[in-house]
């Protein structure tokens, strides 16, 4: 990559996941290659690590999200 460092799309992934915890919206993220929806309900981070909680209580650790897409609708 030209000695050029990575780009970490995390940073993406977390805007996309804020925007729609902040409006209670739904988002598809892809983890191990398979699209899921979860009703975001917020993202928080404890013991360094960022996390997606679903409105179920459900948590998805955000280093484990390949993409995040919203839900159009």
């Amino acid at each position: 990559m030209n000695g050029e460092p990575p780009i970490d799309w995390r940073c993406g992934i977390l805007d996309v996941l804020e925007a729609a915890a902040l409006h209670g919206e739904q988002v598809e993220v892809r983890l191990d290659g398979r699209w899921q929806r979860v009703r975001m309900l917020d993202v928080v981070s404890e013991s360094g690590e960022d996390w997606l909680v679903g409105d179920g209580g459900e948590r998805i650790a955000v280093r484990l999200i390949e993409m995040a897409r919203p839900v159009a609708g």
